[in-house]
């Protein structure tokens, strides 16, 4: 990592955009069409996005942690660097490994037509 004046940077949350109805954990900025979110989860909890027809598409990336991701009939661990992109409709299920975890998302709130 590199200093300016001083600082560290670190990987936590954004402290900016936080609206009063995230959960805890969540930081999210949204969009008309999308939002833009940086979720952090404690050890082995659990972040779900339902399926149908109003799930739009989802893409993520690990920041840090492990993460076990489900999607249609589809699971997969993804370590930090890794990405996934979900299906409009497929929906999502996330669970942070052993030592919690950050990840990125992008969820179109709107189907993609």
């Amino acid at each position: 990592m590199t200093s300016v004046s001083g600082h560290t940077p670190s990987s936590g949350i954004l402290a900016a955009d936080r609206g009063s109805g995230e959960p805890p954990g969540v930081r999210r900025i949204a969009g008309q069409h999308f939002d833009v979110e940086f979720v952090r989860l404690g050890a082995n909890d659990v972040l779900d996005r339902p399926k149908g027809p109003g799930a739009g598409e989802e893409v993520a990336a690990v920041l840090e942690g492990m993460w076990h991701v489900g999607c249609g009939d589809e699971e997969y661990w993804l370590s930090p660097g890794e990405g996934i992109l979900i299906p409009p409709g497929e929906g999502s299920r996330w669970r942070s490994g052993d030592a919690g975890g950050l990840l990125y998302r992008v969820v179109v709130r709107v189907p993609i037509p």
